[in-house]
């Protein structure tokens, strides 16, 4: 009798620790993508640390960021909304987030949650206004040489400003730059030695070069052409490019774990949610691609997810296949701080429901979109999307001619195009995505009418708010 109702007080316990208001420290990685961590079964060692943390951790096998670059999975984090909403799916300078969003920062601080960012990114410039509610926000961006800030010189500081006020509860947000193009590393070398070549020119490892390579046009006199030509004429050149590419997700998994270990040492961890993502991931010539400024494929979407549940996953680390979205983080953060995400017009899903049950029910679909980030493209219009139903994706670019399909089950790398042999499941798949399109994009940014209930107040459904 006394052992039951010792573990009954424990089983109380676990319950009310599961419930209680958590701090939260939610660390996004810049063009992170999945398949090169280690607990995703990549060969290299790139993420030690960050696969010791998935080992006591729910890994989301099928997370999907929910565009192709920065700026509008950033909004989307911040406001719970996808990109047709939020508006911010075009990389115009000055055009700040609506003032009908409320972000989770602001949310947080009205419970009572002090807020903190700390970010190295260009779209962390106040002129994107992703500042909105945090009490703290430092941003390590470059003006001058247009490089990101580096998470190494930001970790003292967000570690100084959690100390200055452990004893409220607070929301953490750290942008970590390292691994965006240029891919800073401290040793660039350290999976590829001995190359010499074109990748050692900082020229190849910039935005504007994987533009051209991905087929943006250049005038015949610049001078990336050359460096271009280079490139091309020998494979190596692009396994070097991956090698830079590792070794900078490697310097970033030495700074982000050493980042854990010094909150575990604050005794922390126990009264923590710890999120580590990435806003998307990055081609490294699949499809004929570098960098994220164009299409929708696998290793631009699928970014790691790792969330540590000092309740609900410590004991019990888990592998959900469920295919999530980056619109479920602002829910998922809302009910760990105890606020009712049915409270709010979010469009993903609180991702508890499957730390506690891995193989609980989800819902059957999941949507990108993207504007063909391109500066030589003029339409306003967003021109990709996506939709994921398990094993089968389906693909839609304006400026291409009909659908892509591909069974990522039997070919994750998406190579073979299954849209003419399998008519049937393009026919049904492109009507959801055409249903999904019409149901949530308002014919210019703002809350769809599909997220209100006839009194104007609340979500409609919050089974299926896709």
């Amino acid at each position: 009798m006394h052992f039951w109702a010792l573990s009954t007080a424990f089983l109380l316990l676990a319950e009310a620790q599961a419930r209680a208001p958590l701090n939260v420290v939610l660390i996004d990685i810049c063009s992170a993508r999945a398949d090169h961590f280690g607990s995703y079964g990549y060969s290299r060692p790139t993420t030690p640390g960050l696969d010791k943390l998935a080992r006591e951790s729910a890994v989301f096998d099928n997370a999907m960021a929910q565009a192709s670059w920065c700026l509008p999975n950033y909004a989307t984090l911040f406001t719970g909304h996808v990109p047709e909403v939020h508006g911010q799916y075009m990389n115009i300078p000055h055009r700040p987030l609506p003032e009908f969003e409320t972000t989770l920062a602001q949310r947080l601080k009205e419970a009572g949650y002090r807020t903190g960012a700390f970010t190295g990114g260009i779209y962390f410039l106040p002129a994107w206004e992703l500042s909105r509610g945090f009490d703290t926000f430092v941003n390590s961006f470059s003006t001058s040489s247009a490089l990101p800030g580096s998470f190494a010189g930001l970790a003292p500081k967000a570690l100084d400003w959690i100390k200055a006020g452990a004893s409220s509860p607070f929301f953490l947000y750290a942008a970590v730059d390292d691994l965006h193009a240029p891919y800073q590393a401290e040793d660039s070398e350290r999976f590829d030695p001995g190359y010499e070549g074109v990748v050692h020119d900082t020229a190849t490892l910039s935005v504007r070069f994987f533009r051209a390579y991905n087929g943006e046009p250049l005038e015949a006199t610049d001078p990336i052409r050359l460096k271009l030509d280079a490139f091309r004429q020998d494979p190596r050149h692009l396994l070097h490019l991956t090698a830079h590419y590792d070794a900078a997700l490697s310097g970033v998994d030495r700074k982000v774990s050493a980042f854990l270990d010094r909150l575990k040492g604050l005794g922390l961890w126990d009264k923590t949610l710890v999120i580590v993502t990435a806003d998307h991931g990055e081609l490294l010539g699949e499809k004929a691609l570098l960098g994220h400024t164009e299409g929708l494929y696998e290793p631009v979407l699928r970014v790691p997810l790792l969330i540590h549940h000092p309740a609900l996953t410590r004991s019990k680390p888990s592998r959900p296949r469920q295919v999530v979205q980056r619109s479920d983080l602002f829910p998922t953060i809302l009910e760990s701080a105890g606020i009712d995400p049915a409270s709010v017009q979010a469009q993903g899903r609180s991702l508890l429901p499957l730390l506690r049950d891995p193989k609980g029910a989800w819902r059957p679909y999941a949507y990108a979109s993207s504007k063909r980030n391109m500066s030589t493209l003029a339409d306003s219009e967003i021109d990709e999307r996506v939709l994921r139903e398990g094993r089968w994706k389906l693909h839609w670019y304006s400026y291409k001619e009909g659908f892509e399909l591909y069974d990522l089950e039997s070919d994750p790398q998406e190579r073979n195009d299954l849209s003419a042999a399998r008519p049937e499941i393009v026919k049904r798949l492109a009507f959801q995505l055409l249903k999904h399109v019409e149901a949530l994009r308002p014919r210019a940014p703002g809350p769809p009418s599909s997220l209100l209930n006839p009194a104007g107040k609340g979500l409609e459904s919050r089974d299926d708010p896709h």
